[in-house]
């Protein structure tokens, strides 16, 4: 199934404000909207104008194009894959080069020592 360019933008909202540990009333109030406003934004209800978007991006410290990195998807399992990688990225960001090395050294790690356990599906 297909998403909106309206769900996917609000998607990746959502996943950088919580990735800040910023509530939807706390954003909104930050922007000067009201949080309904951000609660219809982020499941794709409206479609913020740019100057809304610029303005949420500075108050999550997060470039424009961090909200708008998103390609059209062409099925499941890749929908699903790159949903799980765009959580990664998020989790990743604002994080210090070290401690991202040291994150992919733990997951090589993991999955080393899983090998053989599991049989990896959607690559």
């Amino acid at each position: 199934m297909k998403k909106s360019i309206e769900k996917v933008l609000g998607l990746r909202i959502a996943e950088i404000r919580k990735s800040r540990n910023i509530k939807q009333a706390q954003l909104a109030e930050s922007i000067n909207v009201a949080t309904e406003t951000i609660s219809r934004i982020e499941r794709g209800v409206s479609i913020p104008s740019v100057r809304t978007l610029e303005r949420i991006g500075h108050a999550l410290r997060a470039p424009l194009k961090d909200f708008l990195a998103f390609e059209p998807r062409s099925s499941t399992v890749r929908d699903e894959k790159e949903d799980e990688l765009a959580k990664v990225m998020v989790l990743l960001q604002g994080k210090a080069v070290t401690d991202i090395r040291l994150g992919r050294q733990v997951l090589k790690s993991l999955f080393e020592q899983i090998k053989g356990y599991y049989r990896p599906v959607g690559r």
